[in-house]
């Protein structure tokens, strides 16, 4: 009977809440804000029905008309991407009430769908679908400033737990607040190497791309932060988090506990502990970055929030010619296609666009990068203002690699007989492709507010 009570624990909530309460809750507001959105339309057609008793042919109609007239609570036009999870808010509504038709699928909402295409042109047309608030990235500049003002550092508790928060955003390629909400201190390991270097493995817990319901999406490799000698030590990540382990309480340094800690806020540091023995709030952790842009007096119209420093860690990568395959390693995309919507031009880049294209090259630099040829997938270098200069085709005979100094050379040119050519029939054959368009519903950006 003892080894049954360790096998079997007893249920403490029906199977039901114990479902519901595994379901993303930020996914599950919104989905419930939309159709009390679209409920509060219905009501003023005169409508008492709720949405999953209203027949499909009825509900299509409903819902065309709902698009095109919708708007926020101040009256303004919702971005397109806005309007689009709408829809699928309602999706996930009917289908959890056993709706028999899909509003994205099937063809019973086919008018529906062109309702949303069609208004998506029109808002297009006066300038929308411009996001308007996609975070920014952080630049080098703005860095610095933010260690000179002691907001990045370990001069301090908050400059300390700021930091430690930046290296694991651009190290572990964490999102936003949730998944730094998650974090245990033992999810970050001090590890080290066969060569001697030290360095942070980090270990996930859920994400919004591998929430556990698929065994095998799992990473292929655990996200590293290697130490390095040179360099101010303050940017050093394993420097950091040792010093981040010695100003913890010692009751809070078990595998378990959070990770973020509060900060214990003392005129003299050294009377108290830097940080208490509980987790940061919710609401502190979610504003890290817009406090830190707000107290080193960033402009206010950059759009400086916690999502920036995880687009700054795929731009920096994006810049340096790492390959968009290798940065879904660590940022934990599913898609390419997400890392490149990532990848933006920077202001300093559009500077030198804009210098090239007026004539003035002369304070501008014209970077090589390598070429691959779409045939033989050989990599070349060439310098993107010239052509090749020399042959990508390795030099072959009796003489190849021979040095000759002085004396005559007759040469002989054939252009008569000519050697035989072989035909590769492999490729006479011509294949066909469907072209198929994919589209990808969800994105690291949080929805705009109603």
């Amino acid at each position: 009977m003892a080894e049954q009570s360790r096998r079997f624990v007893s249920l403490d909530k029906p199977i039901d809440k114990f479902i519901e309460d595994q379901k993303n809750k930020n996914t599950l507001s919104k989905t419930r804000r939309d159709v009390s959105l679209l409920t509060e339309f219905l009501n003023s057609k005169n409508e008492s029905r709720r949405m999953g008793e209203i027949p499909p042919k009825e509900l299509n109609e409903y819902i065309s008309k709902f698009i095109v007239a919708v708007r926020r609570k101040d009256g303004e036009d919702f971005e397109p991407p806005s309007l689009r999870g709408l829809i699928c808010s309602f999706k996930r509504h009917l289908k959890a009430c056993k709706y028999p038709c899909s509003v994205i699928e099937d063809s019973q909402f086919e008018q529906a769908r062109q309702a949303l295409e069609a208004r998506s042109k029109e808002l297009k047309k006066d300038g929308k679908r411009n996001k308007p608030k996609a975070a920014e990235a952080i630049t080098d500049q703005e860095v610095n400033i933010l260690y000179n003002k002691q907001l990045l550092g370990i001069s301090n508790a908050e400059a300390l737990l700021n930091t430690m928060w930046v290296m694991n955003t651009k190290h572990f390629g964490l999102r936003g607040c949730d998944e730094h909400r998650r974090m245990k201190w033992g999810d970050v390991q001090l590890l080290t190497d066969v060569n001697g270097a030290e360095y942070l493995e980090y270990s996930e817990r859920q994400t919004k791309t591998r929430t556990g319901a698929e065994p095998r999406n799992v990473r292929a490799v655990k996200p590293k932060a290697y130490s390095f000698a040179n360099g101010s030590p303050d940017r050093d990540p394993v420097f950091v988090y040792n010093v981040y382990s010695n100003k913890r309480p010692s009751s809070k340094t078990d595998s378990d506990s959070p990770f973020y800690l509060g900060i214990n806020h003392t005129k003299n540091p050294t009377e108290k502990p830097w940080f208490k023995a509980s987790a940061m709030g919710v609401n502190k952790l979610n504003s890290l970055m817009k406090t830190m842009a707000d107290k080193a007096g960033f402009d206010e119209k950059r759009r400086l929030t916690n999502h920036s420093a995880r687009k700054t860690m795929i731009q920096k990568l994006n810049d340096n010619n790492i390959p968009p395959t290798h940065i879904m390693q660590l940022s934990g995309h599913r898609n390419v296609q997400s890392v490149n919507n990532y990848s933006t031009v920077s202001n300093e880049q559009q500077k030198n666009m804009s210098l090239i294209l007026s004539g003035n090259t002369t304070s501008t630099s014209i970077e090589k990068r390598p070429v691959s040829s779409s045939r033989s997938g050989v990599a070349t270098e060439c310098c993107e203002s010239s052509f090749m200069k020399s042959s990508s085709f390795p030099a072959a005979g009796p003489f190849s690699g021979a040095v000759f100094h002085g004396g005559q050379f007759n040469i002989t040119i054939n252009t008569v007989n000519k050697s035989p050519t072989s035909t590769d029939h492999s490729t006479e054959s011509t294949r066909s492709f469907k072209r198929i368009k994919r589209v990808f519903e969800s994105s690291d950006e949080d929805s705009p507010p109603q």
